[in-house]
């Protein structure tokens, strides 16, 4: 059966052993307990996409199963493989194998009584992935050959939880906006271990509970449907939210996975109406993980969707600070015992297009404690908030880099054109300038942090970072690019005043010690 609530499956490795340990999935959960947070410092096998599906599906079932008991706490692997077995009462033994009879639920695949119109599907784990559905030139497909069980394991949670639409009968899952978009993670976490990952991220769930159950989804309080593949799928019916725990985790395909000679094998049928009924909610199911964008212009709230480029610094202020246009996500703020605590924001989402994957980007920013009220949803009633407004000093700092990326743009194009008529469209300095925005992306949060120690020296530090990279990038312009050889002279002369005099006008705060000489002067 591969049962992961008896069989040891699941390889970990710690700080405390050499090499790879297998654990059960109960052993996995005790393991990540521990409280000096070195059970657990990697899955071997998981692969980076695959990793935030993961770690959303370890929160959700070690919530769900504390929930089982009054949110206590459940110590050892007993307490542990109990609380499981009580998320599946009557079918535990089968609900958390890999392999089972196609009539009894198993991990992650609902049962069925029509296996024979179920198809051949992916002959290795790596097969189910997003991944590989564009031409196999980037990364190979099926190179697991020889898979074990927790690379199954791994691909079908990824599959299951975080997959979209795939073409026709191949549904994607209810918490993303649209079938080719994603579900994003957007998480803070006390360090990269995945102990004190997983025990935040369950205290998290377990603490928002509460704020969930009272948004408009209309879960059920108690007694909700929590594991999806419990339930027959045989007929195109969509389950109604009404119906589900408000941290349901999700399956969006009917598949079974069989074992012939110690071999697995996938099989699949198609579905044409997906798994839950939620398609007029545009992903926002309240996800603690996901941002919401605020309606819009003839649309409600709706998901965040991730483009291709990922998490850039302008994309990250928006979804950070409530800034009116984003909900934050509720994973975001802080726990109780998080303060004085240094923390990062962990950003992760597969970019998904129209047959093709436009790639896995991911951002770890850090955080230091004394930023972590600017996460909180400012209180209207308190008049005495003295909290940093981070919001708008970032939307000054982006706007101040937009400004000189300007400055210097035009200055790159006058030197490469000449000064007579330079055609400002062209895009001949994009790679430079490409070089200009991964330099602020690199500096910003940390200068922006200064921020709450000082408004003023920030914004000062931030001129004349801008200043200072703009003159750099610039200078290998005027290195790099190639004007016509007579008017060189000319066109670098042209160049360097549009480039100071944009400078001093965009930045003054990196310009006032030279402004008082001359004054003095």
């Amino acid at each position: 059966m591969l049962s992961l609530l008896t069989d040891r499956l699941i390889p970990v490795r710690s700080l405390r052993t050499s090499g790879s340990l297998y654990l059960s999935l109960p052993e996995v959960f005790m393991w990540l307990a521990d409280a000096a947070g070195d059970g657990v410092r990697s899955f071997p096998g998981l692969s980076a996409h695959q990793a935030p599906a993961w770690y959303q599906f370890l929160v959700q079932v070690g919530a769900l199963a504390r929930g089982q008991s009054g949110g206590g706490e459940l110590n050892g692997a007993e307490d542990w493989e109990q609380g499981l077995r009580a998320l599946a009462p009557g079918v535990s033994d089968s609900a958390w194998a890999l392999v089972t009879e196609p009539d009894q639920p198993a991990l992650l695949q609902p049962p069925t009584a029509r296996l024979d119109e179920f198809k051949p599907g992916a002959q290795t784990p790596d097969g189910l992935g997003p991944l590989f559905r564009g031409k196999n030139h980037d990364v190979k497909r099926a190179r697991q050959t020889s898979a074990e069980p927790h690379h199954w394991l791994y691909a079908l949670v990824h599959l299951q939880t975080h997959d979209g639409f795939a073409g026709r009968g191949n549904q994607g899952v209810a918490r993303m906006n649209g079938g080719f978009s994603s579900r994003v993670l957007v998480d803070r976490r006390p360090s990269p271990m995945w102990g004190p990952r997983v025990g935040r991220g369950i205290r998290m769930l377990l603490d928002r509970r509460d704020e969930i159950l009272e948004g408009p989804w209309q879960y059920r309080r108690m007694g909700g449907l929590s594991l999806l593949w419990l339930e027959s799928w045989d007929e195109d019916q969509s389950l109604h939210l009404a119906r589900l725990d408000p941290y349901f985790v999700e399956v969006c395909r009917r598949v079974r996975l069989t074992s012939c000679n110690g071999t697995i094998r996938l099989w699949k049928r198609p579905s044409h109406s997906p798994r839950l009924d939620a398609k007029a909610l545009n992903g926002n199911l309240g996800d603690p993980w996901v941002p919401v964008k605020l309606a819009g212009k003839g649309k409600g709230p709706a998901a965040l969707t991730v483009s291709a480029g990922g998490f850039d610094y302008r994309l990250c202020r928006r979804i950070l600070f409530p800034t009116g246009e984003f909900m934050p996500a509720p994973a975001l703020r802080e726990l109780d015992d998080e303060q004085g605590r240094d923390t990062e924001i962990h950003l992760a989402a597969l970019v998904r297009g129209q047959g093709r994957t436009e790639g896995f980007y991911e951002r770890v920013i850090e955080c230091p404690a004394s930023v972590h009220a600017v996460f909180e949803t400012p209180d209207d009633d308190d008049e005495e908030d003295e909290r940093v407004d981070l919001a708008q000093v970032s939307e000054d700092m982006v706007a101040w880099a937009g400004e000189v990326r300007r400055v210097l743009r035009r200055a790159l194009l006058v030197y490469l054109q000449g000064p007579e008529r330079p055609d400002f469209q062209r895009p001949d300095a994009r790679p430079l300038l490409d070089r200009f925005d991964r330099a602020v992306d690199i500096r910003f949060f940390s200068s922006l942090f200064k921020a709450v120690e000082g408004i003023e020296a920030a914004q000062e530090d931030w001129h004349e970072y801008l200043k200072q990279e703009a003159v750099r990038v610039a200078g290998q312009g005027w290195r790099e690019l190639s004007p016509p050889s007579m008017r060189r002279e000319k066109a670098h002369a042209a160049s360097e005043r549009v480039l100071w005099g944009g400078l001093r006008k965009s930045l003054p705060l990196a310009f006032q010690d030279d402004m008082a000489e001359e004054e003095s002067a």
